[in-house]
């Protein structure tokens, strides 16, 4: 898998979060997903539109990454590099580039590697032209065969489609041409050669944006709340898995060293029975137990001293009641996209 991805999930911290939806997104949320995203070394970022992998990869290494991620698309849906094709998944991006790279730490000029990150708009029709031509947006298409005709942040003067003859600057063809597009941290867009090396973004289909920060139940779910998420929901099996796909993704792999009951190994949802004892609800009502959940056995809905009041998930997929206060219980959690 792709280590190295901070899992920028959007600021998101992915324990399964799938990331906010942009037009949610006010300056308050943005901090909020900024705290979520805080401590997340497997170089993964997510909001609930675009996941951000922080590797330095060729565009056609980027683009065959995100056909395989599949996280939230359903088994077997390929997926594409980020569709950017309105003001708020820009944004989006632009604020899971500066959280994979800050500007203030980098140096050199603008061309530099790490301030660019790889998006889905290719040049499809008229590409060997060894005089660049007049732009015309109907050249350019995203994933889904649309075109750049009603949103673009071009640089100046961009795109110039300048070939590259073999041996000049890294091209390794007898000519390189610029078919491809990649976003800086202003949210600007410029053409570029495939062989150049960024990080990449895909389309995240994803419910949920997971946070390696440690907090107790109560503080997961305020801080789900402040990025204009809620702590996540798990209705079935397939969402089981989603789940603990999400956790290997965003937050990296287990450590075969760590014990059952290590913090690391499990990860706060939404579900509790604080208003009713044995009760079981998720945050907005539904009931938790209207499938078969997999409880752990023996320990899982045991209600130890009638103060194991809410839910968990382990890596591997079980259900465990445990103390929404104490301090002892810090946990990676899950936040769930609004709509999903």
């Amino acid at each position: 898998m792709f280590r190295l991805i901070l899992l920028l999930l959007t600021l998101q911290t992915v324990t399964v979060f799938a990331a906010v939806t942009s037009k949610t997104i006010n300056k308050n949320q943005i901090k909020g997903l900024r705290k979520l995203l805080k401590g997340l070394d497997s170089g993964v970022f997510t909001t609930c539109n675009i996941v951000f992998f922080s590797e330095l990869v060729t565009y056609d290494e980027a683009d065959e990454r995100c056909r395989n991620f599949d996280i939230g698309s359903g088994r077997g849906e390929e997926g594409n590099l980020a569709t950017v094709n309105d003001g708020d998944k820009n944004k989006d991006l632009k604020i899971l580039l500066e959280m994979a790279y800050p500007l203030a730490k980098q140096e050199g000029n603008q061309w530099v590697d790490t301030k660019w990150v790889w998006a889905g708009l290719r040049k499809t029709k008229n590409n060997e032209n060894k005089k660049p031509g007049k732009y015309n947006t109907l050249d350019w298409e995203w994933a889904d065969g649309s075109h750049p005709e009603d949103f673009s942040k071009w640089m100046k003067k961009q795109p110039d489609q300048r070939p590259l003859k073999k041996g000049k600057s890294g091209c390794d063809q007898d000519w390189c041409y610029q078919n491809q597009m990649r976003i800086n941290h202003e949210g600007k867009w410029d053409d570029t050669y495939k062989f150049k090396t960024h990080p990449y973004a895909c389309d995240y289909r994803g419910k949920y944006v997971l946070s390696n920060e440690k907090m107790t139940w109560v503080k997961a779910k305020k801080a789900c709340a402040q990025a204009g998420l809620h702590l996540a929901k798990v209705r079935n099996a397939a969402e089981v898995d989603e789940v603990t796909n999400a956790a290997k993704y965003f937050l990296g792999a287990a450590d075969p060293a760590w014990k059952t009951w290590d913090s690391n190994n499990w990860i706060w949802l939404g579900g509790n029975d604080l208003e009713e004892e044995g009760v079981w609800k998720w945050l907005d009502g539904d009931l938790v137990e209207d499938w078969v959940v997999p409880w752990r056995p023996k320990s899982g809905k045991d209600n130890a001293r009638n103060k194991q009041h809410v839910l968990a998930i382990s890596r591997w997929g079980e259900f465990d009641d445990s103390f929404h206060k104490k301090k002892s219980r810090k946990r990676p959690f899950a936040c769930q996209c609004p709509g999903s």
